[in-house]
């Protein structure tokens, strides 16, 4: 008996099939067709998805901070860029500049983003509660932009705040061709590929603001 056949013979015990050993073909093709049960997800109201998404996101190491409008986000970052002692340099997603918001003393800039105090300041599409990740369209913003930068801004409606990933997906199948790339994102970059040390900004931003607007302007 080879390898792949005690594979199967296991897999058809544990799983306690009659199928006679010689129809093993058979039995691998329906292990392979056969579809797990979608598991119970836990009922929560939007106020607890919101919650568990904020004690999550934290947990990951993100700044999360609650506004109510995005003229409350433009004064948040205008008193960000005061506080800092070289004045930080703004690059906005295209769907967020596409608002033609007005953003005040902010410098903003449309070349790729330097390694030092670059901000990037994009929208989520949706954020998933149940591990504190964000998902990024690339035909809502580039790639470039989420990696680039030294700090990364995420604006969150808070209605695009979901309980479960398999919610994310779903949302992003509502209706629309798929981009090209999604982008997950959970909190700043970090690895410990270095000496078993986590390096925060190894690959990323070193540090991600979410942003969470009661209502963004769809």
């Amino acid at each position: 008996m080879d390898s792949r056949t005690r594979i199967i013979e296991r897999i058809r015990q544990s799983i306690g099939s009659d199928h006679a050993g010689e129809d093993l073909e058979a039995v691998f093709k329906t292990l392979c067709e056969t579809q797990a049960d979608t598991p119970a997800q836990p009922a929560l109201s939007h106020v607890e998805t919101v919650s568990r998404f904020i004690s999550e996101a934290q947990r990951n190491g993100a700044v999360v901070t609650e506004l109510e409008s995005l003229e409350q986000v433009q004064r948040w970052l205008e008193r960000e860029a005061d506080s800092q002692s070289v004045p930080p340099t703004l690059s906005l997603s295209p769907q967020i500049a596409a608002s033609q918001s007005d953003w005040g003393s902010l410098t903003l800039s449309e070349d790729t983003p330097q390694p030092v105090q670059s901000w990037g300041l994009v929208r989520a599409h949706s954020a998933m509660a149940e591990t504190g990740t964000i998902m990024s369209l690339s035909r809502d913003c580039p790639s470039r932009l989420l990696f680039l930068v030294e700090r990364l801004i995420v604006l969150i409606d808070k209605r695009d705040i979901v309980r479960f990933q398999e919610d994310a997906w779903e949302k992003l199948h509502d209706g629309q061709p798929l981009p090209r790339t999604v982008n997950l994102i959970t909190g700043p970059s970090r690895t410990a590929d270095i000496e078993q040390q986590i390096q925060i900004g190894a690959h990323g931003p070193r540090r991600t603001d979410y942003l969470i607007v009661e209502s963004l302007p769809q």
